[in-house]
């Protein structure tokens, strides 16, 4: 089984099912008071659990549907059997409805939502995690409970999973699963020796071995490399493919060679994504459904306010006190994006990636809105 791949979901407290006049009382509600708008909607339990969340541009059509679905497999299905009451809440834009539903989720973590986001590729994080000795490893989730600092997302995992395994090498931090370790001191395990320790890849924590301050400049290194600071691991191993090259150590030097690529893939990765995340800082000004105009204020690919826009002078005036605090001071280029931004950049991303019309409607970051909701200078 895959490591990294996420633990499935067995639904281990399954609420008990719905009576069909309560069915028929939720479709009723429905058909009677919600908008057909964009929002959220969140499915609860007998004691007002939220079991489901999830958002549409148009409310009462999605939710109707869930009533028409059928099938003891089909996910609306399961959902509603299990439904004990709906809610609902009304958005002005589309991307205000998926933005609302993933902090929602984040928030709730409901039992039928499987993922925090639901995205069109597959994807995995690099993860160093926390603890006396740190490691590194690949991970599916963004909110790893082991990570104290992640990065990504990444679309090709395999590739990932082999080129984190050679920065590993490239610095001697271990990306063994083995808990409570400590450097210097004997560690009782099932397992005689540790390849990677024996080969001179790691410090070998999993047996006792390793200098704490040696071993925390190497996780020190890794997350330098890995936040586009250095390529310090790069370097050293294409020394040292040069210098078996030159020993005429051929076989060395092509396995050296494949950890040159993958490093180097690794670090354009790094330096793609860190250029996105300082490229996705604008004002988002989304067309919204009562005809008007709504305002995301993005800063390096996380929303961090969001109003109507101004209409009046007094609004104006607010908006452009709102702009100041968003925006300044400059944060410095490259920075780490918090674990828990992740998502909201990976859906800000995916957004205008999917819908580049919408890069229309978005101005630079510090520009200013007339009273009548028009752009000023």
């Amino acid at each position: 089984m895959d490591p990294a791949a996420p633990p499935p979901s067995p639904l281990p407290h399954r609420p008990p099912r719905i009576s069909a006049a309560q069915r028929r009382a939720l479709l009723a509600q429905v058909r009677a008071d919600c908008p057909n708008a964009p929002g959220v909607y969140r499915m609860l339990g007998p004691a007002g659990t939220v079991l489901y969340v999830g958002q549409s541009r148009a409310l009462r059509t999605r939710l109707l549907s869930y009533f028409r679905a059928k099938g003891r497999r089909n996910k609306a299905a399961k959902i509603l059997r299990h439904a004990h009451a709906i809610t609902w809440e009304r958005l002005p834009t589309p991307f205000g409805a998926l933005l609302h539903e993933l902090r929602l989720i984040k928030q709730h973590r409901p039992l039928f939502n499987r993922a925090l986001v639901t995205d069109d590729w597959p994807r995995a994080y690099v993860a160093v995690t926390g603890g006396a000795v740190p490691g590194v490893r690949v991970v599916r989730q963004s909110d790893h409970p082991g990570a104290v600092a992640l990065y990504g997302p990444f679309r090709r995992v395999a590739q990932l999973r082999d080129a984190v395994r050679a920065l590993a090498e490239a610095t001697g931090v271990r990306d063994c699963t083995v808990e409570g370790l400590a450097l210097g001191r004997p560690v009782r395990r099932s397992h005689a020796a540790c390849l990677r320790h024996a080969i001179g890849n790691c410090a070998g924590p999993c047996i006792g071995g390793g200098e704490p301050a040696s071993y925390h400049a190497g996780v020190a290194e890794l997350r330098a490399f890995l936040e586009g600071r250095t390529a310090a691991p790069l370097a050293r191993v294409t020394a040292a493919m040069h210098e078996a090259a030159a020993t005429l150590a051929f076989e060395r030097a092509g396995a050296l060679k494949g950890r040159v690529v993958l490093l180097a893939w690794l670090r354009e990765r790094v330096r793609h994504f860190t250029a996105n995340v300082d490229r996705l800082t604008f004002q988002y000004r989304a067309p919204a459904a009562d005809g008007g105009a709504h305002v995301y204020l993005v800063r390096r690919g996380t929303v961090r306010a969001d109003c109507p826009a101004p209409r009046t002078p007094e609004e104006a005036a607010a908006f452009a006190a709102l702009v100041a605090r968003v925006y300044h001071p400059e944060e410095p280029a490259g920075a780490e994006l918090a674990p828990h931004a992740l998502d909201e950049f990976a859906l800000v991303a995916s957004w205008f990636r999917r819908k580049p019309e919408e890069r229309g409607h978005a101005v630079p970051a510090g520009t200013a809105w007339t009273a009548d909701g028009g752009v000023g200078g």
